[in-house]
């Protein structure tokens, strides 16, 4: 493990994302209570059941990943910039370097995605948007951004919501300095790519019925995703391996970063001075500082 493992607030926190991540994949009615009904169609006891002979808890990348917890923490506390584990609309929007839809972000607090409008977020609400927001193509993530994109509440995205959206992106576009695409010829591909029932509106069950449903929520809500995606060699993934999933691409780029971050500091650490009083396991410095700041 990278973490201290005589950490018993870091420990806390791993607790509390497993179970943010349970609850955000099997409790797919959104009540907060997970049925047995629901229990049964998940896969979590076949997950919890392999943790009996997977001895390296990091090879099972549903819920209990320490290395998912690890990235998941150190991005909120990367925006939690007083450290009391709740951030605002002023913290988020600076996560990923602002390239989220800011209009998107401020849905965030209206109780869309929660049970109550809020100035606030807490780490468990954050761990649902960081998976949100990482994989779009995760079924909980697509009814996430469709709650996110459906302003009047009526289950329908309408043209004029997707307008709403876009004209956001396109002022980023604006400051990034790409080619702009018009709102109507947007609107017209994101059209396409779904191919809704009914023209003028999308459905929940047009966009999980749709291939790329990623491709769809990033054209209205990350710019930078979008265009990442337009210049994506699609021929990139290997003959023969394992696909994985968006999330666990992230994670796994994330972890490697902020490993290289880690070992960029013990080498600093070490040419400024040559007796290294510390014991425990050390942190990269985003986890570290963490730990340190919230008294763990």
């Amino acid at each position: 493990a990278v973490v201290s493992t005589q950490s018993t607030g870091f420990h806390a926190r791993y607790i509390e994302t497993v179970t943010g991540r349970i609850m955000y994949s099997v409790n797919r009615s959104w009540t907060s209570k997970i049925t047995t009904t629901e229990l049964r169609e998940s896969n979590f006891l076949k997950v919890l059941a392999s943790l009996e002979d997977e001895p390296d808890i990091n090879q099972v990348s549903d819920y209990f990943s320490y290395e998912h917890f690890y990235v998941i923490y150190c991005k909120f506390w990367e925006i939690d910039t007083d450290h009391d584990l709740i951030i605002n609309l002023e913290d988020i929007t600076r996560h990923a370097d602002g390239t989220v839809n800011p209009r998107a972000l401020q849905r965030l607090f209206q109780g869309t995605v929660t049970h109550k409008r809020t100035d606030t977020l807490t780490y468990f609400d954050f761990i649902r948007f960081l998976l949100a927001e990482e994989d779009k193509s995760h079924p909980t993530a697509i009814e996430y951004w469709f709650r996110i994109m459906d302003l009047d509440g009526d289950g329908y995205i309408s043209l004029y919501e997707l307008e709403y959206f876009y004209q956001a992106q396109l002022e980023k576009m604006r400051l990034l300095g790409v080619e702009e695409c018009s709102v109507l010829d947007c609107i017209c591909q994101a059209l396409d790519l779904v191919c809704p029932k009914e023209r003028t509106k999308i459905s929940l069950s047009d966009i999980k019925k749709c291939k790329q449903p990623s491709l769809f929520f990033n054209i209205f809500l990350n710019i930078q995703k979008f265009l990442d995606h337009e210049l994506k060699d699609p021929f990139s993934t290997k003959e023969g391996e394992a696909p994985l999933s968006d999330w666990e691409k992230f994670a796994a780029r994330e972890y490697e970063e902020l490993i290289a971050d880690e070992e960029l500091n013990k080498q600093y650490e070490y040419e400024d001075d040559f007796e290294d009083e510390e014991e425990e396991t050390p942190l990269g410095s985003a986890a570290k500082s963490a730990v340190e700041a919230y008294g763990m």
